[in-house]
């Protein structure tokens, strides 16, 4: 099934339209940013895996990539590599495919490849933890419930408004 679900993704996000020029391995930021960066793992690499019907859900390059989207912004035949990768991510995740991968402490949401977690946590230091635990929506609802602990009284006089609406009908 999910060699399927690969070529599906191949033809929606246009792979087969690449014409290896090497714009997105030149201006891809995995190179500057982990240590084993190789070609396997660029996105010219991950497309040529994928073209050729490689094993993908399992290899490093669908989990290595930052989704910056600077190599579809470069991308001279319009390959939406990014999409793609957070597809096929999706595809791995729905396999069982978890080991390489964080998810959100509250809700079980996919957040972070590994790899990536750890190299924000160290370029963040301490903050790290919190932010890279939560996904967007449960980060956004820890911060409401801290908001309304530091003023629990406005919540109330919020609560009698609305109560003083709806006996006016």
């Amino acid at each position: 099934m999910s060699d399927i679900g690969i070529e599906r993704l191949v033809d929606q996000y246009g792979l087969l339209f690449c014409v290896e020029c090497g714009k997105c391995v030149a201006v891809c930021p995995m190179g500057e940013v982990f240590d084993d960066f190789a070609y396997e793992v660029s996105p010219r690499g991950v497309i040529e895996r994928a073209l050729l019907g490689l094993e993908m859900l399992e290899h490093a390059g669908l989990w290595l990539c930052l989704t910056c989207d600077l190599c579809t912004d470069l991308c001279p035949a319009g390959v939406r590599f990014r999409d793609y990768v957070e597809a096929a991510r999706q595809l791995a995740i729905e396999a069982g495919v978890t080991e390489c991968v964080s998810f959100c402490r509250d809700c079980g949401a996919f957040l972070w490849p590994r790899h990536t977690e750890e190299y924000l946590k160290q370029a963040l230091g301490e903050i790290a933890e919190e932010l890279l635990t939560l996904c967007p929506r449960c980060r956004q609802y820890d911060l409401g419930e801290k908001v309304k602990a530091l003023a629990p009284g406005s919540r109330r006089v919020y609560t009698h408004k609305v109560h003083q609406i709806q006996g006016a009908d």
